[in-house]
């Protein structure tokens, strides 16, 4: 990468364009797409059952640091308590 910035924003767009799949944007940096896929379930499992919400977090704050509408987190509150699969 010249510009890691840049280079990460422009690999961003192309994603969500859906220009380029998210598997090869991710093998793109040497990773290992289903594993980087446990690794996140894990890491968000462990940070919901915590109670905590970062703002990192896309499943709970938008792009620009503004919550979720309330559907989107209802959603992930069901997918994170299993209550949407009856667990």
């Amino acid at each position: 990468m010249i510009d890691p910035l840049k280079d990460t924003s422009a690999l961003i767009a192309q994603v969500r364009a859906g220009f380029v799949p998210q598997a090869e944007a991710v093998g793109s940096f040497g990773y290992d797409f289903r594993q980087v896929v446990e690794d996140i379930r894990k890491a968000n499992a462990e940070i919901d059952a915590a109670g905590i919400a970062l703002d990192t977090d896309p499943r709970r704050v938008a792009k620009s640091g503004a919550a979720q509408d309330a559907a989107q987190i209802a959603a992930v509150e069901l997918a994170a308590t299993g209550a949407a699969s009856g667990w």
